[in-house]
């Protein structure tokens, strides 16, 4: 059960990451990147020295070849592209979106890794996904318009593919490594990547303003610390201590948590249909959490 919890404090360390991230979007969705990706490359290289860990310079070429292409996937483009759909859509628009993770993830799961699911967890799975759509396919409001929706929710869809296929790479390495390790190599890969982006790319070299203290440390620290440390070593548990599918369907919990605390924070409203929506959904994963792996 360690490695469910672990997906389960993801997806609410993430939800709760949202809303303070929302409260920051005067500040560049690749400067909010960058900033917390410095922050979690910080306090993992605090936690491996406290834990007395270090780097494992024995692993084979092709597994930190695979870990930094995950990186800089997962986390300077996917992590880029979600932010940038935040901003578009609003938290409970971007639930939308989200609820392409799960069922992505589980068929690549099933596809390219060759796990198993049961006839249980395949419910469970339906019920999450079927939930979380009741829950947010409502019509847009917030005077946005029907290009900024479909701008934001295709770039939405294509960081989820794109951080789908990172973890997915990872996975294998994840398994058999320490996990604050693999944790800090992925950020390091995906922070690097984004400076040097910023140094190819003058017009971008204004997000390094975020690095210097300002009011919008004050939302953006929170988060950060939030989003980019506590809620990637629990995904990345997840991912080890359980299978791929059973902790992308259980990660969808993200959409549920952001409703509720978008209700609660931003004053967004939770229709009878939501709240229908989100009770299926953690009926769904009591289902996956009782079902055989």
């Amino acid at each position: 059960m360690l490695g469910e919890a672990c997906a389960i404090g993801a997806a609410l360390c993430w939800s709760t990451s949202l809303i303070l991230f929302k409260r920051s979007e005067n500040t560049s969705p690749l400067a909010m990147n960058l900033f917390k990706n410095v922050v979690a490359v910080a306090l993992l290289l605090v936690t491996l020295a406290v834990l007395g860990k270090g780097f494992d310079l024995e692993r084979p070429l092709a597994d930190w070849v695979r870990l930094i292409v995950s990186g800089v996937l997962g986390i300077a483009v996917a992590d880029t592209l979600i932010f940038v759909a935040l901003q578009r859509l609003g938290p409970s628009l971007l639930a939308v979106v989200d609820c392409a993770y799960a069922p992505t993830l589980v068929c690549v799961s099933v596809l390219a890794l060759g796990e198993k699911v049961s006839t249980a967890f395949v419910l469970g799975g339906v019920l999450v996904v079927a939930g979380v759509l009741a829950a947010v396919f409502e019509k847009p409001s917030g005077g946005r318009s029907a290009r900024e929706v479909w701008v934001g929710a295709t770039l939405g869809i294509v960081g989820i593919l794109v951080m789908g296929l990172g973890v997915l790479l990872s996975k294998p390495i994840v398994e058999r490594s320490d996990l604050v390790e693999v944790s800090l190599i992925r950020l390091l890969a995906g922070t690097v990547a984004q400076f040097a982006w910023i140094a190819l790319v003058p017009s971008q070299r204004a997000a390094l303003a975020v690095l210097k203290p300002s009011a919008s440390w004050r939302t953006l620290l929170p988060a950060s610390v939030l989003s980019a440390y506590l809620s990637m070593l629990l995904w990345l548990g997840g991912f080890k201590w359980t299978t791929a599918s059973r902790a992308s369907v259980l990660n969808q919990l993200t959409t549920v948590f952001t409703l509720v605390l978008a209700r609660v924070f931003l004053k967004e409203t939770l229709s009878k249909r939501r709240a229908f929506g989100a009770s299926a959904a953690v009926g769904g994963t009591l289902v996956i959490l009782l079902a055989k792996p």
